[in-house]
């Protein structure tokens, strides 16, 4: 009898243990999770943006950046994902980064490192080549860049043997084209030898390899009038232009798009998907207004919009727009205005006041701004180069092209008022 007592209390005291264990483990508070992530969402010549994923506390949260050996700035922040830039760096270098989750000061939890190579700066020089074209009267409004041996620029040229608007440039010398009709040519973009869309006195042509069709919109029951194009194919065509008018083309039909403005756009670029599309403009008569519209996957809003352009907290008018990857880079007053469109983030480019009439942003190291007195910013991803004029000529500047280190800047002779082309070489 004792013997199976003695067995039954032995079998007995683990239960009751696990039973207690089990209480005291549900009364004891859980260590949070403190995973905290970090990766590099854009490198520069001389910053890096850094993307930090904290833990989902909905508290106010603090890290520490490190970069290679260093702390180099501490941050709090509510929201469970933010981006930090850190600047000042060298271009052309190797960096590593890592962010540190703190709690009481204390680290609790760290990122696995982020390996960066800032980009190397690009040279400021421009080799320039400057042709004139035609007789009194002549001017260039747009250029397209296929090739070094294959440029195309369009406007009015007038000769002695007649009006022409379009000159194509075959890497020995220019050729004269009078194309779609004698009307002069305001815009231009080609997409292959058999594909080339213009814009010839406010309405759209297109050259399918064998003949031009123009467009009149007016007979298409569309109220509007092009300044500029840009698309992503023959299938995908938006024309911007007076009245605040844009009109897509889809392949097969055109169709006017409510805008809600009646201010002047001049310029547009997108993605090249097409998902992400800004047109800007300005109106110079009293009052003098500014817009810049944001169309994403086809839904326009206004996105910037001044009536008074020296209004304090503005950028002023904006001229024009180049994006690069997911940023679109504006041309104003205020200096050059990078706008982070996935972020939502912005940045202004100080060029001490200096206003271009069309900017390209080939890289992030390599941005071209076209001045009106036919001149050029360039930036090199550190600094900003500033010419005025070229080789010290009198021209006024409508816009250009930039490509694979070749620019081209259009335009006419202020004094001659023959059309002007500057063919830029970058070392």
């Amino acid at each position: 009898m004792s013997v199976k007592r003695s067995k039954v209390v032995v079998l007995t005291v683990p239960v009751i243990l696990l039973a207690m264990l089990a209480m005291s483990c549900r009364e004891c508070p859980t260590e949070p999770d403190y995973d905290i992530y970090l990766s590099a969402e854009d490198v520069f010549s001389t910053s890096v943006v850094l993307s930090v994923t904290l833990p989902d506390s909905g508290d106010v949260s603090a890290f520490a950046l490190d970069r290679d050996d260093s702390t180099v700035a501490t941050y709090t922040c509510s929201d469970d994902d933010t981006l930090i830039v850190d600047e000042d760096l060298t271009p052309d270098t190797d960096y590593t980064y890592r962010v540190r989750f703190l709690k009481d000061g204390k680290t609790k939890s760290e990122s696995d490192q982020v390996s960066v190579h800032t980009m190397d700066t690009t040279s400021h020089d421009f080799t320039w080549e400057i042709d004139t074209l035609g007789n009194y009267g002549s001017y260039l409004k747009d250029a397209w860049i296929v090739d070094e041996n294959n440029i195309w620029v369009v406007g009015n040229i007038e000769t002695d043997s007649g009006t022409y608007n379009t000159a194509q440039w075959d890497g020995m010398k220019w050729n004269l084209m009078q194309v779609v009709n004698s009307d002069p040519i305001f815009s231009i973009q080609y997409f292959n030898e058999n594909d080339i869309w213009v814009v010839s006195y406010g309405y759209p042509a297109h050259f399918n390899g064998n003949d031009w069709t123009l467009y009149r919109f007016h007979q298409l029951g569309i109220d509007a009038s092009a300044l500029a194009l840009w698309g992503t194919s023959s299938s995908n065509m938006y024309f911007v232009g007076l009245k605040g008018s844009i009109v897509r083309y889809d392949g097969s039909t055109f169709t006017k798009m409510e805008t809600n403005t009646d201010t002047q756009l001049s310029d547009i670029d997108g993605t090249p998907d097409g998902s992400v599309i800004y047109a800007v403009g300005k109106t110079n008569i009293i009052p003098a207004k500014s817009i810049a519209l944001e169309i994403i996957n086809g839904i326009i809003s206004q996105f910037y919009y001044v009536d008074d352009l020296y209004r304090e907290g503005t950028y002023g008018y904006v001229g024009a727009v180049s994006i690069k990857d997911h940023y679109a880079f504006f041309s104003t007053p205020a200096g050059i205005w990078r706008y982070d469109f996935k972020n939502i983030t912005s940045v202004i480019m100080d060029i001490d006041g200096v206003e271009c009439v069309k900017v390209i942003a080939a890289d992030y190291n390599d941005i071209l701004g076209y001045r009106g007195g036919m001149g050029f910013v360039h930036f090199n991803g550190k600094d900003w180069r500033k010419e005025r004029y070229l080789e010290n000529h009198i021209f006024s500047c409508n816009g250009g092209d930039y490509k694979d280190g070749l620019a081209v800047m259009v335009g006419y002779a202020t004094f001659e008022y023959q059309a002007v082309v500057a063919r830029g070489h970058h070392q």
